[in-house]
């Protein structure tokens, strides 16, 4: 973080008697340093109130508080209403200090992968910064603003929520140059009831964008399609079946792990284009970086070939082989349309034997028996040959799936039933909510196959 005047950085919400200059911002009183800020978040579990008087120990300048701590000097304490609020307006006073053109990234699904492939087709032109895995909250947005220095151009911004006005604050701090949203899905139902509710969520984005600005919306989602927007003046559709969207993707071919395709764009003709991963979702997510970063005035056939510098991010559809095993890491989060993907991907890729490794999908509301029984009907109709689920509601994918799919009561239980099942020439793909933490299935089963 480059320093940074207390005043400044905590304009609107505190005036520090104090003033001095700030490197550093954090929520865990662990990671207090000399001249840094503490946020006292009063979480479920911990009460960061608790370690202010470490955190001044450490070198803390400032107590960032929901309530005011005895054992801490007033001016060196600013009670607010809300430490994530703070946290938000503090990341807002930094981006303000920089001539930076942010490009926002929201949406149900695919926010993580559109914004790697966004930072792949903008990064080769000018020095670029991304958020760092998935700090898309009132948090680690903040958290990737704090690293920006003046050499940057371009900053690649996840957006995450899970209430209205979530990405309202978001973007308001940001303000970003150009936005996408990616879908609107049903992974927040439990929290927002309606997709109509998901759909007013995501376009929050726009928010913070001036009347110029530039907006990227999937032409093949059935709520982003029919969306009356009327800000910003530029709006522009991406999609596969969508032939008349702005942007479209045609001849997709699968080659060995990598998609070939031609992008149609109404103003540029046809381009090719080569990915180093598969499936439709991928393209859609390539087609979504290719429209925002050639709408903002970037050449159209370095672009398209920019994206061939795509990485995975984490384990998102991560493709390792081992023992002439073929596994597909996908265990990062979970929605039904997600859930789908990777049945397809792992069809398309498979060897031999297809294997379905899947756990529980969260937040799906009053529906989430029927949406998880859905998968397993996919899975079957797409010709998976073996289920294996764990989890309360993954065992409505085994009823999807049918009476040859097997639930497991104990994710060992699981993890031991794979070991000593998988065998040369399989596809094995896994998949679940993160909370469901199936990458501990992953490390199992590779420790078990090098035993």
């Amino acid at each position: 973080m480059n320093a940074i005047l207390l005043s400044q950085l905590v304009k609107g919400f505190a005036v520090p008697k104090n003033d001095c200059y700030i490197n550093y911002v954090t929520s865990d009183s662990r990671d207090v340093v000399e001249n840094s800020v503490f946020l006292a978040i009063r979480g479920e579990r911990v009460n960061g109130e608790t370690y202010a008087v470490s955190a001044i120990e450490k070198g803390a300048k400032l107590i960032v508080t929901e309530n005011h701590i005895d054992n801490i000097p007033d001016d060196m304490q600013a009670v607010v209403p809300n430490v994530l609020d703070a946290s938000i307006q503090m990341g807002a006073n930094v981006r303000n200090t920089f001539d930076i053109d942010i490009i926002g990234v929201t949406g149900s699904m695919g926010k993580t992968t559109t914004k790697e492939f966004i930072y792949a087709a903008v990064s080769p032109f000018a020095k670029t910064v991304k958020t760092q895995g998935n700090r898309n909250n009132e948090l680690g947005m903040p958290k990737t603003i704090y690293g920006f220095t003046h050499e940057d151009k371009y900053a690649v911004l996840e957006m995450g929520m899970e209430a209205l006005g979530d990405v309202h604050k978001l973007t308001v701090a940001a303000r970003p140059v150009a936005a996408v949203i990616t879908c609107i899905g049903i992974s927040h139902l439990e929290r927002l009831k309606t997709r109509d509710n998901i759909l007013k969520a995501k376009l929050e984005i726009v928010d913070g964008m001036d009347e110029n600005g530039i907006l990227v919306i999937n032409g093949d989602d059935e709520y982003l399609s029919k969306a009356d927007i009327t800000h910003p003046a530029n709006v522009y559709r991406y999609g596969i079946e969508n032939t008349v969207a702005d942007v479209v993707a045609k001849d997709i071919t699968t080659v060995g792990f990598a998609t070939a395709f031609t992008i149609v764009d109404k103003e540029n003709g046809e381009i090719p284009c080569t990915i180093p991963t598969v499936g439709n979702h991928n393209v859609m997510n390539a087609l979504c970086a290719y429209t925002v970063i050639t709408r903002m005035g970037f050449d159209v056939r370095q672009v398209a070939a920019n994206l061939s510098g795509y990485t995975v991010s984490g384990q998102r559809q991560k493709i390792v082989e081992k023992q002439d095993i073929l596994f597909i890491e996908d265990c990062y989060n979970a929605a039904p349309a997600s859930m789908k993907a990777a049945v397809d991907t792992l069809k398309i890729v498979s060897k031999g034997r297809t294997i379905a490794v899947f756990g529980d999908m969260m937040e799906l509301g009053d529906d989430e028996a029927a949406l998880h029984s859905e998968v397993g009907r996919y899975a079957a109709q797409k010709g998976v040959d073996c289920m294996w689920t764990w989890g309360e509601r993954a065992k409505h994918i085994c009823t999807g799936f049918g009476p040859d799919a097997i639930n497991f009561e104990t994710k060992q239980q699981l993890t031991d039933y794979i070991i000593e099942n998988i065998k040369p020439g399989d596809s094995i793909v896994f998949k679940a909510s993160h909370s469901r933490r199936f990458e501990d299935i992953i490390d199992r089963v590779y420790n078990g196959l090098e035993k």
